[in-house]
């Protein structure tokens, strides 16, 4: 029986998640994209822009349940024919950029589901199907490389990530199977449009601005060989390597000027 190989991206509609697909179809060893989102409608311009080969699944990757019925969806393909997943992407993210007192405990608790809780779950449903060779990709952010006033919840969960997928990869080294963390800057797509709320202290400078195609494209070059973090662009790398070099305090002083936030 002929074995039939997915990609599978989550917050598939966004700018990011788009260009994912879009480089995916290009690959060799992908029979299938399985894109992830909450918006039907988005899902559906999405199969309509990059046709067939696309199957959409609306999902709010926030709820445990979900993910589980996604999880029987997968049972329920693997019994109908061997699957492989060759690519595992998340890139769904969720941000709010203020002060602690801004959000909800709802608001806060879904940034958490969806930021951490989701990587980890789909993570536990994907790998089982994994093969040698095999990439999970874990979009986190250069909000990880410190702690972020004004972004506090957003960059510990970007943290997160960074150190989860790094460990990761270390643990699946002998089964062949490659983690990469992702650490983009400032990227152009709607994230800042959902994450602007008009507090009176937030991010509002953003430094270093890229596309993202630049992104994915780095990412899966650095996938491919096999490295457990990637980093687009000069101002990134160097924020990277300060925050290895300098206090988390001066880090955080260097942020709040950059910011404004400072008085």
């Amino acid at each position: 029986m002929k074995v039939k190989r997915i990609a599978i991206v989550t917050g598939a509609t966004g700018g990011l998640g788009r260009e994912f697909v879009h480089l995916l179809l290009k690959e060799k060893n992908v029979d299938e994209i399985w894109a992830l989102a909450r918006n039907e409608k988005k899902l559906g311009r999405l199969k309509e822009k990059f046709g067939k080969k696309v199957k959409i699944y609306s999902i709010d990757l926030s709820s445990v349940r979900q993910i589980q019925c996604f999880e029987e969806e997968l049972k329920q393909e693997a019994q109908r024919r061997k699957l492989e997943i060759s690519y595992l992407i998340n890139n769904a993210g969720f941000a709010k950029f203020c002060s602690y007192g801004d959000l909800s405990i709802e608001e806060s608790l879904n940034m958490i589901h969806v930021n951490i809780d989701a990587v980890v779950a789909m993570g536990l449903v994907c790998i089982p199907y994994m093969k040698k060779g095999s990439h999970l990709i874990n979009i986190a952010s250069q909000a990880s490389f410190q702690p972020l006033p004004y972004q506090n919840i957003y960059s510990s969960t970007k943290s997160f990530v960074r150190n989860y997928s790094r460990a990761l990869n270390v643990e699946l080294k002998e089964k062949g199977i490659y983690v990469t963390a992702v650490c983009p800057g400032w990227i152009k797509t709607d994230l800042y449009k959902r994450a602007e709320i008009g507090a009176r202290k937030a991010t509002t400078r953003y430094v270093g601005m890229v596309t993202p195609d630049k992104v994915a494209k780095k990412a899966l070059k650095d996938a491919k060989k096999g490295k457990d973090i990637s980093i687009y662009s000069l101002f990134t790398k160097i924020s990277h390597v300060a925050a290895k070099l300098l206090p988390q305090r001066i880090m955080m002083k260097i942020w709040l000027k950059q910011q404004h936030l400072d008085n």
